[in-house]
């Protein structure tokens, strides 16, 4: 019987999700090969690494490539939403601290041979804004 994946309740939840994901994405061939497909990708400045919604969205979430991301991109949207703002597209701004933002996302990926989505976006934390 297949487990239900809970949305994450805390920001602590999706940067435990993000350093997992990172560790993840070192030794395994079947993550590095999905990463042109994730369009929604979580920025965290104090760690300087990317993850994407559907892996950090979900609580204590551990990747299995076989089973992996069996969720709802849209409910780890909502759940991700209380604790993140979404940038623009690199296309529709000239801001350079957000274009270094892509930048060092596209980055990432190319490490892995992959490129970034055309359509995605970065989140990155409220905190951020609010200081």
């Amino acid at each position: 019987m297949e487990e239900k994946l809970t949305v994450i309740l805390s920001f602590k939840d999706a940067l435990d999700n993000a350093v997992r994901f990172q560790e993840y994405l070192k030794n395994d061939e079947t993550l590095q090969h999905k990463l042109s497909q994730y369009t929604h990708w979580y920025y965290f400045p104090k760690q300087k690494i990317y993850a994407p919604s559907k892996f950090i969205g979900y609580k204590n979430n551990e990747y299995h490539s076989e089973t992996a991301h069996q969720g709802d991109g849209r409910e780890t949207e909502k759940a991700l939403s209380k604790f993140f703002h979404k940038l623009k597209p690199v296309h529709e701004q000239l801001d350079y601290l957000i274009l270094e933002r892509y930048n060092k996302l596209a980055e990432m990926l190319l490490k892995y041979d992959k490129k970034l989505k055309k359509n995605a976006v970065i989140h990155t934390p409220k905190e951020e804004y609010n200081k």
